[in-house]
């Protein structure tokens, strides 16, 4: 028995290794290295017919110092949908056709035919990412960074803020993280002109080195949009669990979240066209997210 605590307890998380699928740690790059990750995001199931979007990122991060990290990467996806978005009711404009579908949802080319199902590839944009930790969970009671992330793209320019928590015990072996996210979308619109959205969520994470090199937890998401930036459309909610390895020179990390029927529309838009017993749908989200996360140092 002694021998097997000792094979548990001997690996804690490697610097810049995500142990979390969606919830990132206080864990940063060390000075003077790199490291290469690649993620790949799929999502999939909207209320009716077929929707699956595969959301890719090529991310390359370097420690500037021990204590702040920069990062570049690039965001492309390639979706089909087909009849997966309510119908509006001609005779009722703002209101949906009851059992009518059409293919629909944020990721698809606006002028496509909604009759017709909707299948292509898209690089969105280019993303920087900047961290500073201000407290390390190893040195003090609480890790406590900051996140700052631009994004641009043909189609819309984000602006990305966070504050991340972090708090290790039994020797690192249970990790929890917490995340404080909002966000400020500019998307063109069909009139070439940019409509502002504003989203607010919280990711957290708890994991369990069970072995060594083996980290199994959960995580939780809650995401609330704003339209314009200042009027709440809905808020939805989501769970799942995570599995991380970590070798010496790489790691891998997978997560799977699940939409919980408690989605709240608050917006007359998302009550008529996202809202379906419980879930948050139409253009927002899906029902399933599964996240991979293959990162390699150098």
């Amino acid at each position: 028995m002694a021998g097997i605590a000792l094979l548990v307890g001997s690996h804690s998380t490697r610097a810049g290794e995500s142990v979390f699928a969606w919830t990132y740690t206080t864990d940063l790059q060390p000075k003077g290295t790199w490291e290469f990750e690649q993620w790949v995001t799929p999502r999939f199931n909207k209320e009716a017919g077929s929707y699956s979007v595969f959301d890719f990122r090529e991310e390359v991060e370097y420690g500037v110092s021990d204590n702040f990290q920069l990062s570049l990467y690039l965001n492309h996806h390639y979706v089909y949908a087909n009849k997966d978005f309510p119908a509006e009711d001609p005779a009722n404009p703002g209101h949906r056709l009851p059992g009518a579908y059409v293919t629909g949802g944020e990721d698809v080319h606006a002028g496509h035919n909604p009759d017709t199902p909707f299948n292509s590839y898209h690089f969105e944009s280019v993303s920087a990412e900047a961290i500073y930790r201000i407290w390390s969970p190893y040195e003090d009671p609480l890790g406590l960074a900051v996140y700052f992330e631009p994004a641009i793209g043909d189609q819309e320019t984000e602006l990305e803020a966070k504050l991340l928590f972090q708090k290790n015990w039994l020797d690192d072996r249970l990790i929890w993280a917490l995340n404080l996210n909002y966000e400020l979308e500019f998307e063109k619109n069909d009139a070439g002109s940019f409509d502002r959205d504003g989203m607010a969520e919280w990711f957290s994470g708890l994991t369990w080195r069970f072995a060594a090199n083996w980290f199994a937890g959960l995580e939780f998401w809650n995401h609330y949009e704003f339209a314009d930036a200042t009027e709440p459309e809905h808020a939805a909610f989501f769970v799942g669990p995570t599995l991380h390895y970590g070798a010496k020179r790489w790691w891998a990390t997978v997560g799977f979240l699940r939409q919980l029927p408690i989605g709240v529309a608050i917006s007359q838009d998302n009550q008529q066209f996202a809202y379906y017993h419980g879930y948050i749908y139409g253009d927002e989200h899906e029902e399933w997210y599964v996240r991979l996360k293959i990162g390699f140092n150098f």
